[in-house]
C-alpha cells in the first residue's frame, strides 16, 4: 500500500509522538444494498410528506459475510490502535510489521468473500425481483463487473506533520500550521493516555468485581474475558505505550505479576484461595488507577461483554 511522508516538526510530548507512531487510513469499499421508495408507492393513515421508505435490494448472507468480516477487522484495528480522527488510527511503530501482515492477509479472505458473493449475484437478482414484485426496478440491479468493481479495501501509511510545500507558499501559513500541528499531537498524546487509563481501570474493577464474593456470599460467575480482556492488554501495552506513561506501566507490571501466579483460570474459579487473593491484589491496582483518572476520555478501546 502506499505510504505519505510528512516530516514531523512538532515539540514535546507530541514530538514523542510522532516519532513512535504513523497514521493509517483504512478503507472499505462496499455495495450499497437499500433504495428509497418513492411515497406513492406505500399507503399509510398518515402524511405522506413524513414517512421515509426504503427497499433491501438484496437479501444476501455473502454479503452480509463481508459487512461482518470489515466489521471485525475494524473492531481490531480499534482495539489494537490509539484515539485519533475518524476514520484514520493511530497506529505505533512496533505494531506496524504485526498490522500490516493482518492488512494484507484480510486482504485476501475479502477478496474471496467478494468472488463468493458475486457467484451468487445473479441468483440473488432473480430471487429479488420474485420478492419485491412491484417495487423491483432492473436499474437497481448492474451487471457483475460494475457490482465487483464496488469493492475494494485499501490503506496508507501517513506520518502526521506539516508539509514543507507550505513554507514556499507562505512562511506565515507554514507556522500556523505547524503550531496547528504540533497542538493535534499534544491534545492527541494526552487523549492517549486518559484512553489507556481508563481502559485498564475498567478492565482491572471489573475482575475484582468478579472476584468479590456477591451479596449472598457466593462466587460470582467468572467467565474467561474477564481475564483474557486484561491480559490482552497487557501483552501489547509495552508496544503502545507511546507516551511513556510511567504510572500506567507501573500498574501493567503489578497486574502481570499478579495473574503469573494464578496457573490457570479452572484454579482460579475454583480455588477460593487463589481467588481472594487475586481480588486484594486487584483491589490494590485498582485504587491506584482511580487515581490516575481524572475523566473518562471521549473513546476507549473495545472489551468483550461479560456478564
Amino acid at each position: 500500500m502506499s505510504t505519505a511522508t510528512m516530516t514531523p516538526e512538532v515539540e514535546t510530548q507530541g514530538a514523542n509522538l510522532a516519532r513512535e507512531t504513523v497514521c493509517i487510513a483504512v478503507s472499505f469499499g462496499l455495495l450499497g444494498n437499500s433504495r428509497k421508495v418513492a411515497n406513492s408507492a406505500v399507503e399509510v393513515d398518515a402524511d405522506k410528506n413524513l414517512i421515509k421508505v426504503s427497499k433491501t435490494l438484496l437479501e444476501s448472507k455473502e454479503l452480509d459475510a463481508i459487512r461482518k468480516a470489515d466489521g471485525e477487522l475494524r473492531r481490531y484495528l480499534y482495539d489494537l490502535c490509539l484515539p485519533f480522527d475518524i476514520g484514520i488510527y493511530l497506529l505505533p511503530v512496533k505494531l506496524i510489521p504485526m498490522v500490516d501482515t493482518k492488512l494484507r492477509e484480510y486482504g485476501d479472505t475479502r477478496a474471496k468473500l467478494v468472488e463468493t458473493f458475486i457467484s451468487a449475484y445473479a441468483s440473488l437478482c432473480q430471487t429479488a425481483s420474485e420478492n419485491l414484485r412491484s417495487l423491483y426496478n432492473p436499474r437497481d440491479y448492474p451487471s457483475e463487473s460494475i457490482v465487483k468493481s464496488k469493492f475494494s479495501f485499501q490503506w496508507r501509511y501517513i506520518s502526521f506533520g506539516t508539509p514543507e510545500a507550505l513554507k514556499a507558499i507562505s512562511e506565515g501559513m507554514f507556522e500556523q500550521e505547524r503550531e496547528k500541528a504540533a497542538q493535534r499531537m499534544e491534545e492527541a498524546s494526552s487523549e492517549i493516555t486518559a484512553v489507556m487509563r481508563s481502559t485498564m481501570a475498567e478492565l482491572v474493577s471489573h475482575l475484582k468485581d468478579r472476584l468479590t464474593p456477591g451479596a449472598d456470599g457466593k462466587p460470582k460467575i467468572l467467565r474467561d474475558t474477564a481475564v483474557t480482556n486484561l491480559t490482552d492488554f497487557l501483552k501489547t501495552f509495552d508496544m503502545r505505550n507511546v507516551t511513556n506513561d510511567e504510572a500506567l506501566a507501573q500498574a501493567v507490571a503489578s497486574c502481570k505479576r499478579i495473574l503469573a501466579d494464578v496457573p490457570d483460570m479452572d484454579v482460579l474459579r475454583n480455588v477460593a484461595s487463589y481467588r481472594t487473593k487475586v481480588q486484594a491484589d486487584m483491589a490494590q491496582v485498582s485504587a491506584e488507577l482511580d487515581k490516575l483518572v481524572a475523566e473518562k476520555p471521549s473513546r476507549k478501546f473495545r472489551l468483550g461483554e461479560d456478564d
